[in-house]
């Protein structure tokens, strides 16, 4: 890279969102195929770092280009694609057959249309990116508002390890449940080891004094129904939540083709889900 800082970043602060990378890094023309990760790696050569790696983390500090490099080791370290990989790895083992990264691969019928609201104005962009609305003069006054399709389906090939797994909350329920299993039993023969999911869940950068980072997911030590392991999505028509309570043994799963109700789907939904169901 140009800035030659880039030398220290070592996979800890890619787990931990403490690079210096920034948000995202985007091909003007992808291929969209496996030949496009070698110019995502040539694309970085003229960016620079936001921060010496290592010196900060924290919400501001996120990074896709963090994701979509840690895919890249793997592919590095395994010999094969990292969509290869996880199908080879994580969803045929645990049966999850409709899980893909490639919605070609899907029955038509089957997949959730992206949706966005209309409009261009700047209270509208704000409402779909980040699920907020005006308070002083709200978007969403009581009357309907006009959502429309997004035509594309995701992003290119050299994203997949930031995002794109194209699924459904009872495949991704197999999974959670299968994490679940293996933090249940020490002697449990899982996708990971219990020692690999302990290290996983626990805390290797504070962020507050709530909310921290294990590797890649966000930890939460003070929520009323005890510590919670979890991580949220969004992009173009879709917004997304995996929560954990490991100590329950209890998580849930959320998927939403509305890029708007992120705001919703990551706080006030998710948190009436485990109000009824831990309350029950």
């Amino acid at each position: 890279m140009k800035d030659k800082r880039y030398k220290q970043i070592t996979i800890e602060h890619l787990l931990t969102h403490s690079s210096g990378l920034t948000w995202d890094n985007k091909l003007k023309k992808s291929p969209d195929n496996h030949s496009s990760v070698k110019l995502y790696l040539n694309n970085l050569n003229n960016q620079k770092l936001n921060f010496k790696p290592g010196e900060k983390s924290s919400f501001e500090t996120y990074s896709n280009i963090g994701f979509d490099l840690l895919g890249i080791v793997i592919e590095s370290i395994s010999g094969i694609h990292f969509d290869k990989y996880v199908q080879e790895n994580i969803l045929e083992p645990l049966e999850m057959h409709k899980s893909t990264y490639f919605y070609e691969d899907i029955d038509s019928t089957e997949l959730a249309i992206p949706q966005i609201i209309a409009g261009n104005s700047k209270k509208v962009k704000r409402l779909n990116f980040y699920g907020i609305d005006d308070n002083k003069k709200p978007i969403l006054n009581g009357e309907p508002l006009d959502i429309i399709s997004y035509q594309v389906y995701g992003e290119d090939y050299e994203h997949n390890p930031s995002g794109n797994l194209i699924s459904s909350s009872k495949e991704l329920n197999l999974w959670t449940n299968h994490l679940l299993d293996i933090y249940k039993d020490d002697n449990f023969d899982g996708i990971l080891s219990r020692k690999s999911l302990i290290d996983m869940w626990s805390l290797h950068r504070e962020i507050n004094s709530q909310t921290s980072f294990g590797w890649c997911w966000w930890i939460d030590t003070k929520d009323e129904y005890g510590k919670s392991v979890y991580h949220g999505g969004s992009y173009t028509g879709f917004s997304s939540l995996v929560i954990i309570y490991p100590e329950q043994d209890f998580g849930i799963t959320i998927l939403c083709n509305g890029w708007y109700a992120q705001n919703a789907i990551w706080k006030n939904i998710s948190k009436e889900i485990i109000k009824l169901y831990l309350n029950k």
